[in-house]
């Protein structure tokens, strides 16, 4: 009766209360998903959009600069995006105009229709988009001028390949998903009637019947395209499964209960009789009584163990007869331990002659002292090698004897120069009487532990000093203000701008290192998708445009029509950014930095080439380590984080980094990458 009781009150638990929360939190997962997988999908248009925009804006400062170069300019980028149809450049005053189109391009709407419904970009200045759905076209408009003279730049793509990343949909079945444009029209409805959505610039999440079947609606707005993507999920799909699970556990958890009671009922019967039995066997074991011995037992459960016990009672009654055979044993057991024991163990007598020496101690006596080991503890400690460099000991009683505890740091110098640390401690045993009866020497090898702590320590004071100059600054400006009332407010600003620099420097520097030491303990979850390498060339380049100016230096790119890679485009950012800065720091004026991207064999290959200062051999093994600088060129403004950040980012995706410096060409970097996302690739 009352395990009914507990049944029924633990079932209408689960179903009353346990299934409806269990319910909601798989609808919030399953909101979750749809959420983040909807936010994958725009972050993946928006990178392929990004790109059309990348070579339109490109294209468009390429034209400005170098008009005369149009016709195999526009050529290289219909060849470089395969979703580029078509492109029309307009003379806006004369209506003259240049087209080039591929086989499969549709008639470009006239200029004044485009204005009507195209819409500016964020982060793109100058820059509008169009998208007509109903054939497919992506317009991205440009105007620009030349020589005074207004253009206007229309690029033409197909946006099949976008609307697949868009509508593509792996959520399972009952789920699709659809796009809705400002003025109503939807892709990917099909021959539903979908209630129209209201356009908001958040993520929304509501319920809504779609032909009497309740569906869970989440939209989300695309940032840089004039559309809402919509995501509709049965509810049914989800509740149902939810019943089913909990119908079913209730029903085993009934048959569990069931078949508790029954086995409870028949094991209390079948044990209570064998187990008192085991029990008056087992109790003269408390008094040290092995004599009596274990009866068979009518339970097949404790025979095995009433069989194992008699064994134990007869090897205990043995035991007990040859106890002094069972101590020697147990000394040479431990004999054997010491021998291979990782540490240096030496054991000594009361005249702190040695009568124990491990394989581990007695190789460095064989390096100290070779042909001859060492009798005493003194004359251990005598060798000339050998100096200690610190002593403290302590004394404690223990069971009718003083421990004496004696511990030293030691430095040993080898006859080749080198030199390690050992940490030894010497345990002397005393009677009470103070009588000296011999003693045990523990000793450790802490060369690697102190070469650890020197760099951790040199790491530091290294981020302190790159650390205390803004500090140090914006303390001292701050304090400035605070005294000075009267200074005048452009030099007030000023002195704002200063400290908003001096704390940029500092943040950038803490984000470089917190994003280096986040790769390195693999706790960065890396995003990556599928990226051409060469937009991010040409962006990362143009940046430094004043900079080579200054310095009168160019860059000849050498880029072959290489295969997308699979990679998170904000870390190749990083990884050629500080590649390309440095190529233009550590060098002279008046230079040529080659920048050349390849493939071969399913891998892309970037090489920089700086025909700068170079880089001594005895560094190179060591510029890839964080803080690392090299002595030749330190007066050179830096912090070391910026290899150390590539190599961890060209590793994180299965790659190699390799440099080679010589006069010829300063220093050369080259990156290989898979091209397929998937090759391993060991570095060496």
């Amino acid at each position: 009766m009352y395990l009914v009781v507990v049944l029924i009150g633990a079932s209408s638990i689960i179903w009353l209360y346990m299934r409806p929360v269990y319910e909601s939190a798989i609808i919030e997962e399953r909101i979750g998903l749809i959420s983040e997988y909807q936010h994958q999908r725009i972050r993946e248009a928006e990178n392929y959009t990004e790109y059309w925009l990348l070579s339109v804006k490109e294209m468009r400062d390429q034209i400005r600069e170098n008009p005369q170069n149009l016709e195999p300019m526009v050529h290289t980028h219909m060849r470089l995006f395969r979703d580029l149809t078509a492109i029309h450049i307009l003379e806006k005053e004369t209506g003259e105009y240049f087209e080039i189109r591929t086989a499969d391009a549709d008639d470009i709407p006239s200029f004044e229709s485009l204005m009507d419904i195209s819409i500016p970009v964020p982060d793109f200045p100058e820059i509008e988009v169009a998208w007509l759905p109903e054939s497919h076209q992506f317009l991205i408009l440009s105007e620009f001028t030349i020589t005074g003279e207004p253009y206007l730049l229309t690029a033409q793509f197909q946006s099949l390949n976008l609307e697949e990343i868009l509508l593509q949909n792996v959520l399972g079945e009952g789920s699709f998903s659809t796009l809705w444009f400002i003025d109503g029209s939807v892709i990917g409805a099909d021959d539903r009637d979908l209630p129209n959505v209201l356009f908001q610039q958040i993520t929304s999440v509501r319920e809504l019947l779609i032909d009497d079947t309740p569906h869970l609606l989440v939209t989300s707005p695309v940032r840089s395209i004039p559309i809402l993507h919509a995501t509709y999920t049965d509810l049914s799909l989800i509740r149902h499964p939810v019943k089913q699970i909990f119908i079913r556990n209730l029903g085993l958890l009934a048959g569990a209960f069931l078949l508790l009671a029954m086995g409870g009922f028949y094991l209390a019967n079948r044990v209570r009789q064998p187990v008192q039995q085991f029990i008056e066997d087992v109790e003269p074991f408390a008094n040290y009584d092995f004599s009596r011995f274990f009866r068979d037992s009518p339970l097949p459960e404790l025979a095995g163990i009433t069989d194992k016990m008699e064994e134990i009672r007869k090897k205990l009654a043995h035991y007990q007869r040859i106890n002094v055979d069972k101590i020697i044993l147990q000394e040479q057991r431990n004999r054997l331990l010491m021998t291979y024991a990782v540490e240096m163990v030496a054991i000594y007598d009361e005249n702190d002659r040695f009568t124990f020496v491990n394989k581990k101690l007695s190789g460095l006596f064989d390096q100290l002292l070779p042909g001859g080991q060492p009798m005493t503890l003194g004359d251990f400690f005598s060798i000339k090698a050998v100096t200690i460099n610190m002593e403290s000991n302590s004394s404690e009683k223990i069971s009718g004897y003083i421990i004496d505890t004696r511990y030293r740091e030691i430095e040993i110098r080898t006859g080749d120069g080198n030199a390690f640390f050992i940490n030894a401690h010497l345990m002397n045993l005393q009677g009470l009487d103070s009588r000296f009866i011999g003693g045990m020497m523990l000793m450790k090898d802490v060369t690697k532990d102190r070469e650890i702590e020197e760099m951790r320590t040199e790491m530091i004071h290294t981020i302190i000093h790159e650390l205390q100059n803004p500090v140090f600054g914006c303390l001292g400006l701050t304090e400035l203000l605070m005294v000075d009332e009267q200074l005048p407010e452009t030099q007030r600003r000023e002195y704002y701008e200063v400290m908003n620099d001096s704390l940029n420097t500092l943040s950038g520097l803490i984000t470089r290192f917190l994003d280096i030491t986040r790769l390195e303990s693999g706790s960065l979850v890396i995003q990556k998708e599928p990226i051409h390498l060469y937009p991010i060339i040409a962006r990362v380049s143009k940046s430094f445009k004043q900079l080579c100016e200054n310095k009168n230096i160019t860059f000849d790119l050498k880029i072959d029509d290489t295969p997308i890679i699979y990679a998170s485009e904000d870390l190749m950012d990083d990884m050629i950014r500080n590649l390309i800065s440095n190529a233009v720091k550590f060098g002279d004026d008046n230079r040529t930095i080659e920048i050349e991207l390849k493939s071969s064999d399913g891998y892309s290959i970037l090489s920089i080439t700086d025909h700068g200062y170079g880089i001594p051999e005895s560094d190179r093994d060591k510029v890839f380590q964080k803080f690392y600088r090299a002595k030749a060129h330190r007066i050179i403004g830096g912090n070391g984080l910026g290899l150390s950040h590539v190599k961890e980012i060209v590793t994180r995706h299965n790659g190699t980094i390799t440099l080679e410096s010589n006069p010829d060409i300063g220093t050369r970097f080259r990156i290989t990458l898979p091209e397929n996302g998937d090759n391993e690739i060991i570095d060496s």
